[in-house]
């Protein structure tokens, strides 16, 4: 998506309840904030943070999925998609920001 002034101000001046999640997401990451641009790199580290957490304890949650599942307990969300959205957002994460080897 490409970014223009015009883009960025309108975001700005929408009200946040009704932006889409990527007009919500490109508002946390270009939308005014006093400490400029390092904002991003917050809410990266969180991003980065929260995907290493779910794929650190992935065996767990798979396992109490399973025994959800088995007990009759339907999760809103399917875990196992859960967890590949995290490995693919993490890779995508590791190939723009992590140097080649």
């Amino acid at each position: 998506m490409l970014l223009t002034l015009s883009s960025i101000h309108q975001n700005c001046s929408m009200n946040i309840k009704d932006m889409t999640n990527g007009e919500f997401m490109e508002h946390l990451m270009t939308g005014y904030n006093k400490h400029g641009s390092l904002v991003q790199m917050v809410i990266l580290d969180c991003l980065q943070k929260g995907l290493d957490n779910y794929l650190e304890n992935k065996e767990v949650i798979l396992e109490q999925a399973t025994k959800d599942r088995e007990e009759g307990r339907i999760s809103f969300v399917n875990m196992e998609a859960w967890i590949e959205c995290c490995e693919e957002t993490q890779k995508r994460i590791n190939d723009k920001y992590n140097p080649k080897t």
